[in-house]
C-alpha cells in the first residue's frame, strides 16, 4: 500500500485542498513512485492524516479517476491504475515555486497548465517554502524522477545565506526561471517589465505635483526584480527633478512573505514598524512608491498609526496588483503584472530549450500596466500637471 504520510496539504494555500491532493497522486504516479496496482489509502486515511473533509479526498480521488490514474475495485479498494502507453510517454514538467500564498502563484500555474496541457505534458508541483535548501533538495532529485523540463521561482533568502550557492554540482534538465533569476543559475526568464512599471509609478505620481518621492523596500534588494524597480524609480525622479533617489530599506531580513506581512501589521513594535514610522515622521515624504504589494500595506499601517491621512497627507502606489490591493480600506493604486502571460510565455521557451533549440539565455520582458485607486491624490498646493520625461 502507498504510504500516505508522504501526503500533505497546505491549510493556508489558495489552490484548494483536493486539487493539491490530486496534483500529488497524479505526480506520484508519473514519476514512478506509486506503481501500477499499489493499493492507495482509503479515504478515512486521508481524512484523519491531512485533516481533510471525506467530500475533499472524494473529489481529489474523482478527479484523479477521471485522469485515468486509479481506478476503484468494489470490496477491496483504491488502485493506481495501469496507464496507457501514450499516458507515459507525456512528458513530466516541474513547476518549482518558494510558495503558494498569493493570487500571483495561480495565475503563474493556471497559464502554464493551460500550454502544458495541449503539448501532451504533465506538470509536477513542488513547493521550497522560501528555503533555498529546499530548493537544492529539489533540483537534485530531478533527474532521478525522469523531470523532462523545469519551471522555477527562485528562493534568494537572507535566513537561508543570500541565496542557493552553485549548482554546478547537480545535474539539470533544461528549465526557465520565472519573475526572477537566480545568482546561481544561468538560463532564460521570463519577467515583468519592472522597471518600466517602476516608470509609470513613479510617472503618476510626479503628474500629481509630488516631488519628495521615497522608495520603500524590503532587504532583498539584491533581486533582479527588486533592483530593476529601484532603478526604475531612480531614473524617473533623476529625469523629471533632477533630484536623487531617497531608498529605504525596512529591516525585513528577508523578503516579506504575505503571512509576515500581516503579522508586522499588528505588531507596531516590530523593527520594521518602527523603523517605518521613524522614517515618515521624520523625512515627512508627500508620496511613497513600495517595491511590492505587501511593502505598501506595511506602510498605509504605519501612516494610520500615525495619523496621516491616505491619500490627503501621504500618496501610496504599490507593485504587483495582489488580490487584497483593491479591497483594502483605502483600495491601493498599484502596478499590476501579468502572471498568467509569464506562466504561458515560460513554459512555451521551456518547450523550445527541450525540443532542443540552441541559443544564448533570453530574457523575456512581459508589460505591466497602472491601477490607479484610492490610495494617490494631487499635491494640495499643485495646479498644472508636469510632462513625465521617462
Amino acid at each position: 500500500m502507498a504510504d500516505s504520510s508522504e501526503l500533505q496539504v497546505d491549510h493556508n494555500s489558495l489552490v484548494p485542498l483536493h486539487t493539491q491532493l490530486q496534483r500529488q497522486l497524479r505526480n506520484f504516479i508519473f514519476s514512478g513512485k506509486w506503481a501500477p496496482g499499489t493499493r492507495l489509502p482509503s479515504e478515512n486515511q486521508l481524512h484523519r492524516n491531512l485533516n481533510i473533509s471525506r467530500s475533499t479526498v472524494r473529489q481529489a480521488f474523482s478527479d484523479a479517476r477521471h485522469e485515468g490514474l486509479i481506478e476503484r475495485i468494489p470490496g477491496r479498494g483504491t488502485f493506481v491504475a495501469e496507464i496507457a502507453p501514450e499516458g507515459r510517454q507525456k512528458r513530466l514538467i516541474a513547476f518549482i515555486i518558494s510558495d503558494f500564498e498569493s493570487e500571483r502563484e495561480w495565475e503563474l500555474l493556471k497559464g502554464v497548465e493551460a500550454t502544458a496541457s495541449s503539448n501532451e505534458c504533465h506538470v509536477v508541483f513542488y513547493n521550497t517554502r522560501h528555503s533555498c535548501r529546499e530548493e537544492r533538495r529539489v533540483l537534485g532529485q530531478l533527474s532521478a524522477q525522469n523531470i523532462s523540463g523545469a519551471l522555477l521561482w527562485s528562493c534568494v533568502d537572507a535566513r537561508d545565506g543570500n541565496g542557493s550557492g552553485s549548482y554546478d554540482d547537480i545535474s539539470l534538465p533544461p528549465m526557465v526561471m520565472m519573475d526572477r533569476d537566480s545568482p546561481a543559475l544561468t538560463g532564460d526568464v521570463v519577467t515583468s517589465d519592472n522597471y518600466g512599471g517602476a516608470s509609470l509609478a513613479l510617472c503618476h505620481l510626479l503628474a500629481l505635483g509630488h516631488r519628495n518621492i521615497v522608495c520603500v523596500t524590503h532587504e532583498m534588494a539584491g533581486l533582479t526584480t527588486v533592483a530593476e524597480r529601484i532603478q526604475g524609480y531612480c531614473e524617473a525622479l533623476q529625469a523629471t527633478c533632477g533630484t536623487e533617489g531617497n531608498v529605504w530599506a525596512m529591516p525585513t531580513g528577508a523578503e516579506l512573505s504575505t503571512e509576515e506581512a500581516l503579522k508586522l501589521c499588528n505588531d507596531p513594535d516590530s523593527p520594521p514598524m518602527r523603523f517605518l514610522m521613524e522614517r515618515l515622521l521624520e523625512e515627512r515624504p508627500t508620496a511613497v512608491f513600495a517595491i511590492n504589494d505587501l511593502v505598501a500595506l506595511l506602510i498605509l499601517r504605519a501612516a494610520q498609526a500615525l495619523n496621516f491621512r491616505v491619500p490627503d497627507d501621504l500618496s501610496v502606489v504599490g507593485f504587483d496588483n495582489v488580490e487584497f490591493s483593491a479591497l483594502m480600506a483605502t483600495p491601493l493604486t498599484t502596478v499590476a503584472q501579468d502572471f498568467h502571460t509569464i506562466g504561458r510565455r515560460s513554459f512555451e521557451m521551456l518547450l523550445e530549450r527541450m525540443d532542443g533549440i540552441s541559443v544564448a539565455p533570453r530574457t523575456v520582458r512581459i508589460p505591466v500596466v497602472l491601477r490607479e485607486r484610492d490610495t494617490t491624490a494631487k499635491l494640495a498646493d499643485h495646479q498644472d500637471l508636469i510632462d513625465c520625461r521617462v
